[in-house]
């Protein structure tokens, strides 16, 4: 049977909840770097390695499992306080450099600027976010801080808060419905002790002690618990080597729960993220030294299933399509956020019934407007879904279902078509996107090399293409979506491309017979100059949104 997965998305890291996998490795090994989440991107900028402080800013992208660069951050740093808010990255601090710098990065424009600085030199420390404000807490300057600061991004002022009940560094931190809790090292001998910070009423309170007392280990919060793993332990028995245990702590019952599988390995300041539910620690070395070489580590942690969760501007058309905020009947859509399935697969020959496909797969299920999508791909922060060919237009309900429950629903707009061509962010090459089109001689239409391990060559006029895309409406003779078409077919709409300003030859313009949502478009290529021709094309009058090239040769 077809598998979809490996054209609707990249490949994505196999995950079960309540277990550990292995991201791509991060492409430079280093500690205690600056995190931050926008998306469904991590940016991590910044640590040390061989006792040099770096400025590089590497982006992992967790539905492709793929890294990128962006502009590197002015002062190399590490072990400081980073946080997010309206899409900007804040990195505050930190030991190697200018310890009270504020740096930002847009990632809108590629660019860092500078803010204004700590009130304090501070290193060691960690930041939660609450209403747009950045709590900074604790950290290190001549001795453990017991200091709260926070910051307001909108008028760039710092202020200082009530101070910790006992001086701490390198603390797990993270916001708990309005509790920030924050704690754990102490002073040289990590300490067990957890505190929470109420900014209503300015003040700390005691919570339940940590049961492994340690520092500099990976955490993050997500549906109401505060997860902590790995860090190192120092002037405790366990002093001497990494650790790799993970516990967690539970607001709403003030506890904390072990025995959590550990990670697969052991590790002292990595870097920490969420996304989608799901805790992501990049990096680290074996004691904290900045003369170590570091890791290039990213393990990922998924959490024990609950109810399952969309993200917010999580239903998008299929990525590598175009991904666009509205959907059509008969198209691709994936669906981002938490706890949306219990495992990572793709449909298989099993799941289908003779030629209609599966509507669940392993108790994961999605209506839209009322009806009942059908599956392709599950995991626990993503669902690809085929639009059922009946959804009414216009504004109309998703949700997901699984074991665990049924999640709150989401609104989505569905248009009579959102066409898109197939053009992955893998054939972004050197600021040129190219349409996937591929040759008679089942290469590919692209510069010869462009991409290590594929075969290609630019096009040449009169040669054959084939293209892909998804959401160019109903065809005829009609095909339902979610059966597999059994014959050939035209769109119903009309239907136009040029190759560089001129008309392309349409041969096949309709779904791809074995498929089901995925439309197959062959054509001649017209007699064009050489080089990058934009390639267009309209539906039903109306010009696609994508900016596309097509590689044409002699």
């Amino acid at each position: 049977m077809v598998n979809l997965a490996c054209i609707l998305t990249g490949p994505l890291v196999a995950q079960t909840t309540n277990s550990w996998s292995l991201g791509s490795p991060m492409p430079t090994p280093r500690q205690g770097p600056f995190t931050g989440v926008i998306g469904s991107k991590i940016y991590v900028a910044g640590g040390v390695r061989n006792n040099a402080f770096l400025t590089v800013n590497e982006i992992y992208d967790t539905t492709t499992n793929t890294w990128s660069t962006g502009a590197p951050m002015p002062t190399g740093r590490w072990l400081g306080a980073s946080a997010v808010v309206n899409n900007i990255f804040y990195a505050m601090g930190g030991g190697g450099g200018n310890a009270a710098v504020v740096e930002a990065y847009d990632p809108a424009t590629n660019t860092w600027s500078t803010k204004a600085p700590m009130p304090i030199a501070d290193t060691s420390m960690k930041a939660a976010v609450e209403n747009n404000i950045i709590y900074v807490v604790g950290g290190a300057s001549n001795g453990r801080l017991a200091t709260l600061l926070s910051y307001n991004p909108a008028t760039n002022v710092w202020s200082t808060l009530a101070p910790l009940q006992l001086g701490k560094s390198e603390s797990a931190v993270g916001l708990l419905g309005s509790t920030i809790v924050g704690g754990l090292p102490n002073s040289g001998a990590t300490t067990a002790e957890t505190e929470g910070f109420n900014a209503a009423t300015n003040s700390w309170t005691t919570l339940a002690p940590m049961p492994t007392a340690r520092q500099a280990g990976c955490f993050g919060v997500t549906a109401g618990k505060l997860y902590v793993g790995g860090g190192d332990a120092s002037g405790t028995p366990l002093s001497g080597s990494p650790l790799s245990m993970l516990e967690a702590y539970d607001v709403s019952a003030n506890s904390w729960t072990s025995g959590l599988p550990s990670m697969p390995d052991a590790v002292v300041a990595p870097g920490s993220a969420i996304v989608g539910g799901t805790l992501y620690c990049f990096g680290a070395g074996s004691a904290g030294n900045p003369a170590e070489p570091g890791y290039n580590y990213v393990q990922i942690y998924q959490p024990a299933g609950g109810t399952p969760a969309i993200s917010a501007g999580g239903i998008l058309s299929a990525g590598a399509f175009g991904g666009f905020t509205s959907v059509a009947p008969g198209s691709w859509i994936e669906i981002y956020g938490n706890n949306l399935a219990a495992d990572t697969r793709s449909w298989g020959s099993s799941d289908f019934t003779g030629i209609n496909a599966p509507t669940s797969l392993d108790g994961t299920a999605v209506t839209i407007g009322g009806q009942s999508a059908f599956i392709d791909y599950i995991s626990p922060g993503q669902v690809n879904a085929l639009v059922p060919s009946g959804v009414p237009t216009g504004l109309q309900q998703i949700t997901v279902k699984t074991a665990g429950g049924m999640s709150a629903a989401h609104n989505v707009t569905v248009n009579a078509a959102q066409p898109g061509l197939l053009a992955p962010s893998t054939f972004n090459i050197n600021e040129v996107p190219y349409v996937v089109a591929i040759l008679g001689d089942g290469s590919y239409a692209l510069p010869a090399g462009a991409i290590p391990g594929v075969t290609s060559r630019p096009a040449k006029p009169g040669d054959a293409l084939t293209l892909y895309g998804v959401g160019f409406g109903p065809v005829t003779p009609a095909s339902p979506a979610g059966q597999l078409v059994q014959q050939l077919n035209s769109l119903s709409l009309p239907f136009q491309m040029s190759i560089g300003g001129n008309p392309a030859i349409l041969i096949y313009y309709g779904l791809a017979p074995g498929y089901t949502g995925l439309y197959q478009f062959d054509v001649t290529v017209p007699s064009v100059a050489p080089g990058a021709a934009a390639l267009t094309f309209s539906l039903n009058g109306i010009a696609g949104t994508q900016t596309l090239y097509l590689a044409v040769g002699n």
